[in-house]
């Protein structure tokens, strides 16, 4: 039942036996040359001891967190069950590797770098946006297990993110824009009342940075006309923003009916509307990848674009962090170009 330190390559370990199994964990901690700061390490590896000693006794004795009998694939099932941020995507991917094997108080550094290696070169995903998304969903999970007092440390810790290559974030120009708008498309086989919904949503997500989970939600009770704004909680942050609209973004819903959603048949639809969107900006004469996000990129390029500062770009469109807002200002060319312009002649005119 005792836990004992043990230093190996100058990293300090932990020992113990669960079981029949012997059982070794590193605790992420260095020895160092000098007395001063190695009593330092020492005094916090004896203090990461003495912790997983405490959680070995209470399991020994009935009195672990039920959570800690659960496996990892459970536990991520139940967390992606209460965060609604699309985690359950990750699950088939946790039985394929073996999360219904492990128990979560059982997941270890080599373990979760294992599952790493193994969405890098045996998931069949080829995108590395994927990879690490699913493998912060995970990181998410271990987090929160040491938060609910499951895990002694962060298994995850210290273990390098799949790199991932700068994106290009598709957007649409002003004029772009335009020519959608007074494209006619029609796409055989689909409902013609969903089409023009799909239309006048698109075209409103350009104007207000509005994501489809949240176009599809949206309510009249979420718009005030006296103020001619939008007061809406995000669903996919829970963060509320509050977007002013234009007298001509609030014609593109205006249908004179002000109760229940304001894209309906949008909200109910099951079907995949980004093949619909696909066909239309390609009608239009468009060569570029346009989806729905694409409509929240290009509010936010052309906010940018024309002089908006960073922090109330990021207040519309409810970034919680200034760097996500960041991003769109690396995207466009238009501000790029204006600001080399804006430099002074420096060389002399080529004399003749």
């Amino acid at each position: 039942m005792g836990v004992s330190i043990r230093i190996r390559n100058g990293i300090i370990h932990l020992m113990y036996r669960a079981g029949n199994r012997r059982c070794e964990e590193t605790t992420g901690l260095r020895v160092s040359s000098v007395p001063e700061q190695n009593r330092e390490v020492m005094r916090l590896a004896e203090i990461l001891r003495s912790k997983r000693e405490i959680e070995l006794v209470r399991g020994f004795n009935g009195m672990e967190p039920a959570e800690s009998r659960m496996t990892l694939y459970d536990y991520v099932k139940k967390c992606a069950a209460s965060s609604g941020s699309g985690m359950e995507k990750v699950l088939p991917y946790l039985e394929m590797f073996g999360g219904r094997l492990v128990k979560i108080s059982a997941v270890t550094p080599r373990w979760f770098e294992d599952f790493q290696n193994r969405m890098i070169f045996d998931s069949g995903l080829k995108s590395p946006h994927s990879q690490e998304k699913y493998c912060c969903n995970v990181r998410q999970c271990l987090k929160r297990a040491v938060r609910d007092g499951i895990l002694l440390r962060d298994p995850s810790s210290g273990i390098k993110h799949i790199r991932v290559p700068d994106s290009t974030k598709e957007f649409l120009t002003a004029q772009e824009v335009r020519k959608m708008a007074v494209t006619e498309f029609w796409k055989p086989k689909m409902d013609r009342g969903l089409q023009e919904e799909v239309r006048r949503a698109f075209l409103f997500g350009c104007c207000t940075g509005f994501r489809i989970s949240d176009l599809m939600l949206l309510d009249w009770s979420d718009i005030s006309l006296e103020r001619m704004e939008i007061v809406k909680r995000q669903k996919k942050t829970r963060k509320i923003v509050a977007v002013p609209i234009r007298t001509d973004t609030l014609g593109l819903i205006d249908t004179g009916n002000h109760e229940g959603p304001v894209f309906p048949k949008l909200a109910s639809s099951r079907s995949s509307t980004n093949r619909y969107i696909h066909g239309w900006a390609e009608k239009a004469g468009i060569k570029k990848n346009v989806t729905w996000h694409t409509a929240r990129h290009t509010d936010a390029t052309l906010l940018i674009e024309c002089g908006t500062d960073l922090y109330t770009v990021m207040r519309l469109l409810g970034h919680t962090k200034i760097q996500t807002t960041m991003q769109y200002a690396v995207v466009s060319d238009t501000k790029k170009r204006n600001a080399v312009e804006s430099l002074p002649q420096l060389l002399p005119e080529r004399q003749i």
